[in-house]
């Protein structure tokens, strides 16, 4: 009994202390924003229309078996929150950096800069999204941006 209690609170003491970072998100991701990058990988372009709510869908499921472990849309959870993020990164860097994890984190400066301001975070694991996977994420990001 009293060893559960010791795990549960030293468990409660790792969750604050992730947890106790600034939890405006978008300004962190604003601080450095280039939609003209496109990252390293594939995706060259990305036309964008009217939100496909069905791709959004799937985007969302996608999102909560992937990305929600780390991530939330509004608050800082392991990892920095997401609303926001298409207003300040580019359809195309978004993308590759879903599908092309690894390769971005050893050689692209923007994710460099991000994994160093967040040191103390767990490094993002390559999900090795599929193309149209990392396509739904992206509309569904799309559906959680803040107005302007």
């Amino acid at each position: 009994m009293k060893v559960n209690s010791i795990v549960m609170s030293i468990f409660f003491l790792l969750i604050l202390a992730f947890c106790g970072f600034e939890t405006n998100s978008f300004t962190i991701f604003q601080q450095k924003s280039n939609l003209k990058d496109k990252g390293i990988g594939p995706i060259k372009e990305v036309k964008l229309g009217p939100i496909d709510q069905k791709l959004a869908v799937k985007g969302s499921r996608v999102f909560e078996a992937s990305c929600s472990p780390c991530h939330n849309i509004d608050d800082v959870n392991l990892a920095p929150a997401l609303r926001g993020i298409t207003k300040v990164l580019s359809p195309e860097f978004i993308m590759n950096y879903l599908m092309n994890t690894t390769e971005m984190q050893k050689k692209d400066p923007y994710i460099q800069k991000l994994m160093q301001d967040w040191k103390n975070v767990p490094i993002m694991k390559d999900q090795k999204l599929k193309e149209k996977d990392s396509r739904a994420v992206l509309e569904y990001l799309r559906t959680v941006e803040n107005p302007d």
